[in-house]
């Protein structure tokens, strides 16, 4: 009983951080992801990755998510799945899309929690060498794009203003950066945990 209280709030946690991602897309607070790239891009989809993340965690969300284990072996699906979502919405077009189009916005709701959830799935099953392959590739993508947004003199996209522009770059490569950060924590925890969690993470 005791495991079962532990394990259960991951998924409420991410259900919770869904919900709150999902309302920025909502009037009157739409407002903040309309008028500033740095609330949608550095604030509503982490939170949303993150909500999608927790939901797979063990309990609930994982036991929903087993099934789908069989065609990810070694989590090698996932990570390509959860890195294209990723990449497509760092996009302009992508993101003045999710701004003046509903549906394309709840595309984006959608797709970055899988994204999330996709990504704990893989971790879970995937050795350390190739969550390496992915983890660089991916904390290299959003310091360059974030590098790139930030320094640039263009406006790429059309719903925000230069100067929002620049500030959501410099959050973007602040990310790749607590994202690199985060998973280097992880592996250096299960690290002192022993082998044995390596094993089981890998066997999932």
């Amino acid at each position: 009983m005791r495991s079962d209280g532990y394990r259960l709030p991951s998924f409420w946690i991410g259900l919770a951080l869904c919900l709150l991602g999902s309302t920025l897309s909502v009037p009157p607070v739409r407002v903040l992801i309309e008028q500033s790239m740095t609330w949608h891009m550095v604030v509503q989809m982490p939170i949303l990755f993150a909500g999608g993340w927790y939901l797979a965690g063990r309990g609930v969300g994982g036991a929903m998510m087993r099934p789908l284990g069989n065609w990810n072996q070694f989590g090698l699906t996932g990570f390509i799945a959860a890195q294209l979502i990723v990449a497509y919405w760092m996009l302009p077009l992508a993101i003045d899309r999710a701004v003046v189009l509903p549906l394309a916005d709840l595309f984006k709701l959608m797709s970055l929690a899988a994204s999330g959830a996709l990504l704990h799935m893989s971790v879970r099953r995937s050795p350390r060498v190739l969550q390496l392959f992915f983890v660089g590739y991916a904390v290299s993508m959003l310091i360059s794009t974030g590098v790139f947004l930030a320094t640039t003199d263009r406006r790429l996209c059309n719903a925000y203003s230069i100067d929002s522009q620049l500030n959501a770059g410099a959050g973007v490569a602040a990310l790749g950066i607590i994202f690199g950060i985060a998973w280097a924590f992880q592996i250096y925890r299960d690290t002192l945990k022993g082998p044995s969690r390596t094993t089981e993470n890998t066997a999932r």
